[in-house]
């Protein structure tokens, strides 16, 4: 492993709500050694003005996500201002210069070039490496630099998916796990 301690997966998303896709790329990251963490990084305020549930709501429904190998990390939730990848990775590094971090996307997000949209993308791709997880559809054949293909199935599911059904009043039991829908229920979440 050469200098780093760990290697660390950060992935990034608006956990909202959290699901078991989520918990399907990081298990996946865990069982093909890509890294010896995944930490999950919930979004503090959306770089494109998406709304989402309140912060505290979507650190709280992550945490149930946590394992001994699966954490969440509140640096961007933490941090006034809108929440940037580059900042994140940069914070990270400072804070702990003995860990290599990987960025988590999907294939999808490859596949389109959305990174390129991410401010200060090619200074980011000089200071993590990104690891693109298998998303149905969207296969690549040729990655770019600094960018690994983690290969293996993942459910399809999605936060809007589940809050479309939520506000149709119809059962998401198979797409969160127990604790986060109690949470959403008990919150009134998503109505």
């Amino acid at each position: 492993m050469g200098k780093f301690k760990k290697k660390i997966g950060l992935l990034g998303f608006s956990a909202d709500p959290p699901h078991y896709g989520h918990l399907d790329i990081a298990r996946l990251l865990l069982k093909r050694r890509r890294v010896d963490e995944v930490w999950i990084v919930p979004c503090g305020k959306h770089p494109f003005g998406k709304p989402m549930a309140p912060t505290s709501h979507r650190r709280r429904m992550a945490k149930f996500l946590e394992s001994r190998r699966i954490k969440v990390s509140d640096v961007e939730i933490k941090r006034f201002g809108i929440s940037y990848t580059i900042d994140t990775i940069i914070i990270l590094r400072k804070k702990f210069p003995d860990y290599q971090f990987f960025w988590v996307l999907g294939s999808d997000i490859v596949k389109l070039g959305t990174y390129k949209k991410w401010r200060d993308w090619k200074k980011l791709a000089s200071l993590a490496n990104f690891l693109a997880v298998d998303r149905s559809g969207f296969r690549i054949n040729k990655l770019p630099d600094g960018f690994t293909f983690v290969k293996g199935k993942i459910s399809d599911i999605s936060s809007t998916k589940i809050r479309e059904r939520l506000r149709r009043g119809l059962a998401i039991d198979n797409l969160v796990p127990p604790k986060v829908k109690e949470y959403i229920q008990k919150h009134k979440l998503y109505k």
